[in-house]
């Protein structure tokens, strides 16, 4: 019997590569969204970014909503207030591509709009965002409208996230978790698109393809599973990062994801010390970690400096425990 190696189209890399880290993903698609809008004057450039750009700016408001809900962000995120101020132009986009397939007033087309804009654009915010996910699934049932659910969908989800964001129920940080993990993967699909896309535009010299892609993210050198460290930390503690994983090559691309999985929130300072027990000196990054929430970051991201050890101390004043996983 002779192996075949599968064939490399039938597996998404953007969703292999970053299934376990939303840095990632964010990273990705941000640098090929800025290379695409770099080149939007020419038409074939620009048609991609039309049908890219909704997709990407939903994943990326469910980032920042997330983070902010999971107190891992200060500031403040596009209310949902001002996702309805959207609908109006959003609706017109989506009637655009539904009706490319079903003419307006069609029996198909009436069953998806029976009551035109009325149900969207008036009404109490939960009955407005219930008609947003209605059109959700009645576009997911017809496979001729796929790209129309696609675009209704990273709004929906966006729009949703911005609502659970306003909400202080206990739920609501897990909605917006499945929320994003959900739009991360439609963005992977968006992303095999672009692909597609920049293929055919390139297909005469398609090294010019791998412009728009940061391959250092696409290309898996590791293939190990990741390290996880499990324990508490106390308040006023100082542990070192070198000490959960004295084995570990760690640089500035390593990605960590640490969860919080006491019952009170942690208040964490990354800082670089000479030794692994010094106490943290200003400035140094710190970011509140509620129950339940995962901080995921790039040893980059805590702008360490010179000195070689890097120490957590957990400035909350209560004592929490927490689970770590760092990539390899």
């Amino acid at each position: 019997m002779t192996l075949l190696a599968p064939w490399r189209y039938r597996i998404n890399t953007f969703e292999s590569n970053t299934h376990t880290s939303h840095v990632k993903m964010l990273s990705l698609s941000t640098d090929t969204h800025a290379k695409l809008k770099a080149e939007e004057v020419n038409p074939a450039i620009a048609a991609i970014i039309l049908i890219y750009e909704p997709v990407f700016f939903a994943y990326r408001d469910l980032d920042q909503q997330y983070g902010v809900k999971s107190g891992e962000y200060a500031g403040k995120t596009l209310g949902f207030e001002e996702y309805l101020d959207q609908m109006p132009l959003k609706l017109r986009q989506w009637e655009s591509l539904i009706r490319a397939v079903y003419i307006e007033d069609s029996t198909e087309e009436t069953a998806i709009f029976p009551n035109k804009r009325t149900p969207f654009l008036s009404g109490t915010y939960e009955k407005r965002l219930e008609a947003l996910g209605t059109l959700k699934l009645k576009t997911a049932a017809d496979p001729a409208l796929a790209t129309a659910n696609t675009q209704v969908t990273s709004f929906y989800n966006a729009a949703l996230g911005a609502r659970l964001v306003q909400q202080t129920g206990e739920g609501a940080l897990g909605q917006l978790s499945d929320l994003r993990e959900n739009q991360r993967i439609i963005l992977s699909e968006e992303l095999m698109g672009v692909l597609g896309q920049l293929l055919f535009i390139h297909r005469h010299n398609l090294l010019e393809v791998e412009r728009y892609f940061d391959l250092s993210l696409l290309r898996d050198t590791g293939g190990n599973e990741p390290v996880i460290v499990n324990g508490d930390i106390n308040a006023g503690q100082v542990v070192n990062f070198n000490a959960l994983a004295p084995d570990l090559d760690a640089g500035a691309e390593t990605v960590i994801r640490l969860k919080n999985t006491s019952s009170v929130p942690l208040i964490l300072t990354f800082y670089s010390a000479n030794g692994p027990a010094d106490l943290p000196g200003p400035p140094a990054p710190q970011f509140t970690v509620t129950s339940g929430a995962v901080l995921e970051k790039v040893i980059g991201d805590f702008q360490l400096g010179t000195f070689p050890e890097l120490n957590i101390h957990n400035g909350s004043g209560m004592n929490g425990s927490w689970e770590i996983e760092i990539d390899v």
